[in-house]
């Protein structure tokens, strides 16, 4: 997870999973594009994701990330109707890149609104998918949050900004930072992590 509720912008191990899925060369994401759209038609977002815990596929979730996403997506978020907007905005992605021969980045943003919303992105190199949330409920404290993500912020220092930056710079009377973000390590057993809601 994100190491929130400071930063806002993540990815996490599913959406790092379909980075990768989505990403290789061009025969291997047509296939993949293809196979994903068959089974977006008969299979939930969380069946979907509960394949990706089997062994002998290629990039794979652990079972926590599996017990996550349940718990603390489709379980947290009952306002909103989180599979079907993810299902939807990635059949959207999913159809989209093929048609173009680009492969999918996707990040999760979150922001203090009342929202649960998809945006996809058609760039120059890549279809972007922006999956936007209301806050979590609860955060993972930052002595958790040990696993890098591939994310760095550059801001203005707020007090709640510890543990090791790459650069700062003064701004007047603010410190310019630029920092990694971080998120939970990936583990197969369930451990507390951000909820959300």
């Amino acid at each position: 997870m994100p190491s929130m509720p400071n930063y806002f912008i993540g990815k996490g191990a599913q959406f790092e999973l379909i980075d990768r899925q989505f990403g290789g060369d061009r025969d291997e994401r047509r296939g993949a594009y293809d196979a994903a759209l068959d089974r977006l038609d008969g299979e939930t977002i969380v069946e979907l994701a509960r394949r990706h815990t089997e062994p002998k596929r290629g990039p794979r979730l652990t079972r926590g990330d599996l017990e996550h996403f349940e718990e603390d997506w489709i379980g947290f978020w009952k306002d909103y109707p989180v599979e079907d907007v993810m299902l939807e905005g990635y059949r959207k992605a999913i159809t989209l890149a093929r048609d173009v021969d680009k492969p999918i980045e996707s990040y999760w943003v979150c922001a203090k609104e009342d929202a649960f919303q998809v945006y996809v992105c058609e760039g120059a190199r890549q279809v972007t998918v922006l999956v936007f949330t209301p806050p979590p409920i609860e955060h993972a404290p930052e002595g958790t949050l040990t696993e890098d993500e591939p994310i760095w912020v550059v801001k203005a220092r707020d007090e709640y900004d510890h543990g090791d930056v790459e650069r700062t710079r003064s701004a007047g009377k603010r410190e310019i930072i630029v920092k990694r973000l971080a998120r939970a390590p990936q583990q197969e057993a369930h451990h507390p992590r951000t909820k959300t809601r």
